[in-house]
C-alpha cells in the first residue's frame, strides 16, 4: 500500500517554513499565483536537483553517474488554497516527482508523489489522499528546521539489514527519507498550542473484508520554542509480504534540534522492528549545521545503526558532510561526501541510503557534486 523513492513529505510546507531561503523562494512563488479572486489561489511551484554521484562500490565495481533529486527531490506541482471564512481554509497539494536523466515522473502522474485535499482550521488541518507519515514529518521535516536544505540524502540511515523485511529494503528503513508515500490516507495535524503540536494519520488497505491488514497508522509530536526543538514519532504500517499484511515494520523514534549563534545540534534514536519475525535495528544519529557566512553552509553527521541477533548482529558505522552555496535565493551549488563501514556476522554489506546499490563488501564511498534550483 505504498510508494517509494526519496527525501519529501509534504516537502514544500516543510521547506517553505523551515528555512529562510526557502522562505525567499516561496516568497517568490506567491508573486506569481494566480488568484481565482481575493480570497483564493492557485500555486504553481517546483524544485529541481541534479548532479554527478561517484560510488566507490555498486555491486562490486565503482559507478560514477548522472542521478537527480539527492539534495532535494525533483518536485512539480500545484497547490490551491480557499479561503473559506471564520479561520477555515479549503487546501489541495498535487506534486509529481520527475527524473531529470530520464525524463519519467514518478507514478507517472501530476499527483504520483503525494496529492491531497484538505481543511484548515484555527485548531488543526485534517487532509485525505497520499501522505507522508509522522516519522518525515516530525524527525526529519520539523526536527532538522531550515538544516533540511543541507542535508544530502546519503547521509541518512542505511546498513547491512537486507534481512530486516522493511518494504524498500535498506533504503529508508527508518522512514525518515520520506521514501513512501501513504495512499488512502486520513490525517489531523493539531495546530500549535504553548508551542506544542501532535498529529495522528490513518492509512485504510482498501481491501475489501480485510479491514485489520495491509493498514497504517502513525502517530507524532513536537515542541517548538525558536531555538530548542523536540519531536517524537511512531508508525507501523502492516505490509502484504509479512504475514499476509497481518504484521509488519514498526519504526519509533525521537530526536530534537539546538541552535545557538550559527550553529546548530541535532541528535535522533529510532527503532524500528519486524513485527512477524523481531528482528530489530536501532539506529543512532548526532550532526551539526555551521553557517561560514549568509551564502556558506556545511551539515556533518555520524551515524550509528545496530541490529540484533536476529540479524546476526550487523553494525554500521557512517560519517557524512555536506557543503552548500547560495548562488542566489533560488539556486545553490553542493558538495557531498559519505563513507560507511559495516560489520557483523553474515551478509556484511555496506548500504549508503540513495545510492539504491549496496555494496559487494564491507565498505562504500560515495562522493557528489551537484545544483538545485526553484521556481
Amino acid at each position: 500500500m505504498e510508494d517509494t523513492h526519496a527525501t519529501g513529505a509534504s516537502i514544500i510546507d516543510g521547506l517553505e517554513t523551515v528555512s529562510v531561503r526557502m522562505k525567499a523562494m516561496a516568497v517568490a512563488l506567491a508573486t506569481v499565483s494566480c488568484h481565482a479572486h481575493a480570497q483564493s489561489s492557485v500555486t504553481l511551484f517546483g524544485i529541481v536537483d541534479n548532479g554527478i554521484s561517484y560510488v566507490s562500490n555498486a555491486g562490486g565495481k565503482s559507478l560514477v553517474r548522472a542521478m537527480s533529486g539527492i539534495q532535494a527531490p525533483n518536485l512539480l506541482g500545484i497547490r490551491t488554497v480557499e479561503d473559506l471564512g471564520g479561520g477555515v481554509q479549503a487546501l489541495v497539494f498535487m506534486a509529481s516527482q520527475p527524473d531529470l536523466n530520464s525524463g519519467t515522473v514518478r507514478g507517472g502522474a501530476l499527483s504520483g508523489r503525494e496529492s491531497y485535499v484538505g481543511i484548515v482550521t484555527p485548531y488543526g488541518t485534517v487532509t485525505l489522499g497520499r501522505q507522508f507519515d509522522y516519522m518525515f514529518d516530525e524527525l526529519s521535516l520539523h526536527r532538522w528546521g531550515h538544516e533540511i536544505s543541507y542535508v544530502s540524502l546519503y547521509q541518512l540511515p542505511g546498513g547491512p539489514f537486507s534481512k530486516l523485511g522493511a518494504a524498500l529494503g535498506t533504503f529508508d528503513y527508518t522512514r525518515i527519507a520520506g521514501g513512501s508515500a501513504t495512499p488512502n490516507a486520513i490525517k489531523f495535524t493539531s495546530a500549535y498550542y504553548g508551542g506544542l503540536r501532535f498529529g495522528a494519520m490513518y492509512g485504510f488497505s482498501n481491501i475489501a473484508g480485510q479491514t485489520g491488514t495491509n493498514n497504517l497508522s502513525s502517530f507524532g509530536g513536537s515542541y517548538d520554542n525558536g531555538s530548542l526543538r523536540l519531536d517524537a514519532a511512531y508508525t507501523y504500517s502492516k505490509q502484504e509480504g509479512i504475514d499476509n499484511g497481518h504484521l509488519g515494520i514498526r519504526n519509533a523514534g525521537a530526536g530534537g534540534r539546538y541552535a545557538f549563534g550559527d550553529f546548530a545540534l541535532d541528535a535522533l534514536y529510532v527503532n524500528t522492528r519486524n513485527t512477524s519475525t523481531g528482528a530489530h535495528v536501532d539506529t543512532y544519529e548526532i550532526g551539526g549545521l555551521y553557517r561560514f557566512a549568509p551564502d556558506l553552509f556545511t551539515y556533518a553527521n555520524y551515524l550509528y545503526a545496530k541490529g540484533n541477533r536476529q540479524l546476526a548482529g550487523n553494525h554500521s558505522n557512517q560519517v557524512g558532510i555536506t557543503l552548500d552555496y547560495l548562488l542566489s535565493k533560488k539556486t545553490d551549488v553542493y558538495m557531498s561526501a559519505v563513507y560507511q563501514q559495516a560489520s557483523g556476522g553474515e551478509d556484511v554489506i555496506a548500504s549508503v541510503c540513495g545510492t539504491f546499490t549496496a555494496s559487494s563488501g564491507a565498505r562504500q564511498t560515495v562522493l557528489r557534486v551537484g545544483v538545485r534550483t526553484v521556481f
